[in-house]
């Protein structure tokens, strides 16, 4: 018979020195697997985890996890995915049962609209009440939290949810789900596993990573190959519309290589996620989120790794064009409503589908015949003309007398001439992101990170990440030499919407430098534009902002919360880095002539002494 056993007496006894819990065992796979960092927020699901973090520490030095403390949740996945986005692998997350899995919030949505790996992980409830098992319920919160499907809270935006039933799996169920998420479409995983699962003792043991990877790229078929470098080739008018290609850094390259074999083509990024093509190349028709009018006179349209290449009812292409489409997800399977007509979809990794037409368009006798007439030449010659014309209208723009107020314009313009061309700009400026990118001109593969999700609050943790990863070296391979400044630009309803004080706080704890630079223009522009489309005329075109519940006024001094949530705290150690000027140090500025100050001392206190700073941008 099994009686009530007050939780203070549980003893279920020490473990014999040949085996290792379940916990220790997840933990363990997550090394083997490649994945170097946990970026934690634990709870009283946790007990054995908590047992193996500290374990690990100790006794695997060098060959363990680090793990960062993460206050809220949203800055933890944020975190992991800014990560992800420059070393192409995923890192993990640790949440607690239900109310830390809902925490996550548009963290979720980002990475999987984004196309990010992240490995999630949450405890459950435990199933047994009465001391049944090591881990059984021991607190009031086990009744509550005890949700009928916990993995349904994130089951739609997931590649793969899981469980771990048994300590037997628990390297299986780790392996199968990293599969999902490092597989084309690339995206969040969510395993679970109950406080008695990760409690479970079992022998120790091994996978053979080798047989645990990935699904492989997919290749063009023959006659889609031919199909796309034909047409492309006798278009008048032919156009190339991308979204996040450029997450592979090889790819760019290639989108270069294909616009210099078919002089007078273009090329347009409706997605901003990433640089897809370079900005300085004669080809480049710049960023703008589907709505351009580049769309409404190409005869052929080449459609990579894009979801929006127009907005229908403001600048579909012609109704004559031919469009072929190429893609991870072509049919954007998560996207209910999604008609965007195409003669040809095919499913495959852009790297190696350009390769393919690349090398189609050399080898081909009667393309490079083709390619040989002068009206080729000639269209080179105006694509140039067009090119330089756009970018001189851009420089135009800023205006940049020392007491001239701030604009997206002379910020941009300012950012790029004073910050070193190695910067990683990680953007989330929302309403100003275009005019900042027309400014920046980003041409560097990885120079340039936007979300590609809409879940705003996004950069205030990916940043961070962003500069882990750098540190680590990921990507060093791919982008040259290690970047100089993590830049993140994010505007002031962004920054409030994810848990600011937690990411300026993770930041000084972890001393990662980045220059934070927020745009306070007062509140929320985008509500007011998107209302301007549906009722140009409406009553919500002439209200004021505070009538329409878009206000920040009287704004936060987002200057001072950098300082104050970064520190300093209370103890000796915090008080002697306050007396050095803190770690951590908020800025504001309001005219050129302040912000090109601000700039000056951002560097020398994030580049050299690799401290953090936010900027204050008074709009």
């Amino acid at each position: 018979m099994l009686y009530y056993t007050p939780f203070g007496s549980l003893d279920h006894g020490a473990r014999t020195s040949s085996r290792y819990t379940t916990a220790f065992a997840l933990f363990e796979a997550l090394w083997e697997a490649g994945i170097t960092t946990c970026f934690v927020n634990v709870g009283s699901d946790h007990p054995s985890v908590l047992e193996a973090i500290v374990k690990g520490k100790r006794e695997r030095a060098g060959a363990w996890p680090k793990f960062i403390t993460c206050p809220s949740e949203v800055t933890a996945i944020s975190m992991a995915d800014g990560y992800a986005r420059v070393s192409g692998r995923p890192q993990a997350v640790i949440v607690h049962v239900d109310v830390g899995t809902q925490a996550l919030g548009q963290g979720v949505h980002n990475a999987s609209i984004g196309r990010v790996p992240v490995f999630i992980f949450a405890g459950l409830c435990p199933y047994t009440e009465s001391g049944e098992l090591p881990g059984s319920r021991t607190e009031y919160m086990h009744w509550l939290q005890e949700a009928p499907d916990q993995k349904a809270i994130v089951r739609q935006y997931c590649r793969y949810t899981g469980e771990i039933r048994s300590g037997l799996n628990v390297k299986q169920t780790v392996g199968r789900a990293l599969q999902f998420a490092n597989s084309t479409p690339k995206g969040p995983v969510y395993v679970v596993a109950a406080r008695e699962v990760l409690a479970q003792e079992i022998e120790p043991y091994s996978l053979e990573q080798e047989q645990w990877v990935p699904i492989g790229p997919a290749a063009l078929p023959a006659d889609a190959i031919e199909s796309i470098c034909t047409a492309l080739v006798q278009a008048e008018r032919p156009l190339v519309i991308t979204g996040y290609s450029g997450r592979d850094r090889r790819t760019p390259e290639l989108l270069v290589a294909l616009a210099d074999l078919i002089p007078g083509i273009r090329v347009h990024d409706t997605g901003g996620s990433d640089v897809c093509f370079p900005s300085s190349h004669p080809a480049s028709e710049g960023f703008r989120l589907s709505y351009d009018d580049c769309t409404k006179d190409a005869d052929v349209i080449f459609l990579l790794d894009c979801d929006v290449p127009w907005i229908p009812m403001r600048n579909p292409p012609h109704k004559s064009a031919k469009i072929y489409h190429v893609d991870s997800d072509p049919l954007n399977q998560q996207i209910p409503v999604s008609f965007f007509p195409a003669h040809g979809r095919w499913k495959a990794d852009s790297f190696t589908a350009l390769t393919q037409l690349v090398q189609h368009i050399k080898n081909d006798k009667s393309l490079t015949e083709a390619l040989r007439d002068a009206k080729y030449a000639q269209r080179a010659v105006s694509r140039a003309e067009a090119h330089s014309a756009r970018v001189a209208d851009i420089v135009a723009q800023p205006r940049l007398d020392a007491e001239t107020a701030l604009d997206a314009n002379n910020i941009g313009h300012i950012l790029k001439e004073s910050l070193p061309a190695s910067t990683t700009f990680v953007i989330e400026a929302v309403t100003a992101a275009q005019t900042l990118h027309d400014q920046l001109q980003p041409s560097r593969p990885g120079s340039w990170i936007n979300c590609g999700g809409t879940g705003i609050g996004w950069s205030n943790g990916a940043a961070l990440g962003v500069r882990m990863a750098l540190d680590d070296g990921a990507g060093e391979k791919e982008i040259g030499s290690l970047p100089d400044l993590v830049c993140q630009v994010v505007g002031d309803g962004s920054f409030m919407c994810a848990a600011p004080s937690t990411a300026l706080w993770v930041a000084g704890r972890y001393e990662i430098p980045i220059l934070t630079i927020v745009l306070n223009n007062g509140g929320w522009k985008a509500p007011r534009n998107s209302a301007m489309l549906v009722y140009p005329n409406g009553l919500s075109a002439a209200a004021a902002d505070d009538e329409i519940n878009i206000s920040f006024r009287p704004t936060p001094n987002y200057a001072a919360l950098a300082e104050a949530a970064a520190g300093p705290g209370t103890d000796d150690a915090d008080a002697a880095k306050a007396a050095e000027g803190g770690w951590m140090k908020g800025v504001r500025a309001k005219t050129v002539g302040e912000f090109k100050a601000a700039i000056e001392l951002a560097k020398s206190r994030v580049m050299q002494q690799r401290k953090g700073m936010l900027l204050e941008v008074l709009m």
